[in-house]
């Protein structure tokens, strides 16, 4: 799990995770809203990665869009989440070689206040990795934490979580992760 202060900073740790998996020759999926996959993407470019090129094998999905899938009135769908995420993860680790995933559906309830919704997400993703091998990475806006009122979710979270870090320019993140 990583703590943002700010969409650049997503941008360039996720850039990172998804270099380190290309290096790997692990196939690449990014859930994220179009916002920060534009910013991603940049980054990626910027630093001479073929996001076009299916030798990259670096597939894209609308997190708003998936997380409508996985939901029924809001709430998330045990079945919806197998149907959807866990076919997903099913059909890409069959593949060959590694799997690597940078997940921001958990950013959009966390977003909303809604960490109960976050967690439970945050626990089918757990479930999955016992069943399939792959690295995750999941992204939280440092912000949501701020308030003293929602440390509690923050212990949540990072309890769900191997482990928890935030880029030295994070200030947010870093003094969240270390506090």
């Amino acid at each position: 799990m990583q703590l943002f202060d700010a969409p650049r900073s997503l941008a360039d740790g996720v850039s990172h995770f998804l270099i380190e998996g290309r290096g790997r020759d692990d196939q690449l999926l990014v859930i994220a809203r179009a916002s920060h996959w534009a910013l991603i993407r940049a980054y990626l470019e910027r630093r001479g990665i073929p996001v076009d090129s299916p030798a990259t094998r670096l597939t894209i999905l609308d997190a708003r869009k998936v997380r409508m899938r996985i939901t029924r009135r809001g709430l998330l769908d045990p079945t919806r989440m197998e149907d959807t995420l866990g076919g997903m993860i099913a059909e890409f680790a069959s593949n060959r070689g590694g799997l690597r995933v940078y997940g921001e559906i958990v950013e959009l309830f966390a977003e909303e206040g809604n960490f109960e919704q976050a967690c439970l997400l945050e626990d089918y993703w757990n479930h999955l990795q016992k069943k399939h091998t792959f690295t995750l990475l999941c992204g939280y806006s440092a912000a949501h934490f701020a308030d003293p009122r929602n440390s509690h979710h923050l212990r949540e979270v990072c309890d769900r979580h191997g482990s928890i870090k935030s880029h030295s320019a994070d200030s947010l993140g870093t003094w969240l992760t270390t506090r």
